[in-house]
């Protein structure tokens, strides 16, 4: 059963129309924006709808014109002092825009928009010595006395796959919009271009392969549904615990980050490279320790 994308333009067209003339964004971006809105309240829900919103509102849309093929797209948050305590200044930048694949640029806004939406509860934690500025599930820790960064929590890689997975699901309901809920041929025609490239569902470019080896986890309803909710609510201090507690060791969620981050490393390496049969092997051995973690956590879930 397909969503009723008539009754949602209705509802969001008049929002996207004055957000666009505040930031003078392009036709394109408006119009990509006419779908991607109305999927991200089918991926959340309506109880959902002033968070996405604020978010959209509130965090511009910026292309730098520096068609970075490497870095095409990024969220940031920035921290500072104001005279109310800290804030954070957020934008997303589009580094990649013009001779850009349909597919390519709504991944990437998507992607940045989805990273944006899942840090905005609880965004700032402040210790003695610390500012913890979370993205997702996981922090950028600065010195609070100059606001100058000390160090990216490892768990960023998580949140990348958490994130990636969660663009996939936003695109596919795009894709799953009915063309005869559009009244402009323009959107249409869009909508028709986004459906002849995705057959049935959407699978994203980004962390490709750590994404994959992530999918028991990412389909597990005890997993998935935990996470999703903690991530968007801003509640991360206790995700190592609660990995933990159900997988029945205490180093279990860090050994798995550890793992996907070994992988990231090699992958990088040999970017644009043939595999060398040692690094094939190291990779195997990562794959069969992360299966392992994976399934014991699995097996040990009551609501699989």
């Amino acid at each position: 059963m397909k969503t009723n994308l008539e009754l949602l333009l209705t509802r969001y067209t008049p929002f996207i129309d004055e957000l666009s003339s505040s930031y003078h964004y392009l036709d394109n971006i408006k119009h990509l924006l006419y779908l991607i809105v109305p999927a991200f309240m089918v991926k959340y829900g309506y109880e959902r709808e002033h968070l996405i919103l604020d978010c959209f509102k509130n965090i511009p849309i910026v292309i730098t014109g520096k068609e970075d093929p490497i870095k095409q797209a990024y969220y940031q948050s920035v921290p500072y002092l104001s005279s109310d305590g800290y804030k954070t200044d957020k934008k997303i930048f589009l580094n990649r825009y013009e001779n850009i694949p349909l597919m390519v640029l709504i991944d990437n806004l998507v992607h940045e928009m989805n990273h944006a939406i899942n840090s905005y509860q609880k965004e700032i934690n402040i210790t003695e010595d610390y500012l913890y500025l979370r993205t997702g599930l996981t922090n950028i820790i600065y010195y609070k006395n100059n606001l100058a960064p000390y160090k990216k929590e490892d768990s960023y890689i998580l949140e990348e796959i958490i994130n990636t997975e969660q663009t996939e699901e936003i695109i596919t309901i795009m894709a799953s919009f009915n063309l005869e809920d559009i009244k402009d041929r323009s959107l249409q025609n869009t909508l028709y271009a986004i459906q002849k490239e995705i057959d049935g569902t959407y699978t994203s470019g980004a962390y490709y392969l750590p994404t994959q080896l992530s999918k028991p986890l990412l389909t597990n309803k005890t997993f998935k549904s935990t996470l999703e909710n903690l991530r968007i609510n801003g509640e991360i201090q206790d995700i190592p615990s609660w990995f933990n507690a159900i997988y029945g060791k205490d180093d279990g969620y860090e050994t798995f980050i550890e793992l996907l981050l070994k992988m990231i490393t090699l992958l990088r390496k040999e970017q644009n490279h043939h595999f060398s049969l040692f690094r094939k092997r190291k990779i195997k051995n990562l794959v069969m320790e992360l299966r392992k973690i994976e399934n014991q956590f699995i097996n040990n879930c009551t609501y699989k």
